[in-house]
């Protein structure tokens, strides 16, 4: 498992405050949200998308690559299954000719 390290101010977050609220308040069961939880929320989500990345890069260098490509996400959500969630967002990637084939097998 990959560490994070921040390299931010111990209190802050990179994450946008209002933004984050902006999310929170678009979801209809949740009728407030206190500093304090969107602070956490806003840590918690920095904590995820670095898991993420950094998981994602070490398929990049396993491919000689110094640059993460979507591939490298598709390969770390089907092999970690903290990310088996993001399987339908981030699906992995399906050549051009296996694609067109699987629709012409669907229309006969």
């Amino acid at each position: 498992m990959v560490t994070y390290e921040s390299h931010v101010e111990s209190g802050t977050s990179m994450l946008p405050a209002a933004r984050v609220r902006r999310i929170i308040k678009e979801d209809k069961d949740i009728f407030a949200c206190g500093s304090d939880s969107l602070f956490l929320i806003s840590k918690a989500t920095e904590y995820f998308v670095d898991s993420l990345v950094r998981e994602s890069y070490e398929f990049s260098r396993f491919d000689k690559r110094k640059t993460v490509q979507y591939k490298d996400m598709a390969k770390a959500v089907q092999s970690i299954e903290q990310y088996d969630f993001l399987s339908d967002i981030i699906p992995p990637t399906v050549s051009l000719r296996k694609a067109v084939g699987e629709a012409s097998q669907r229309k006969e």
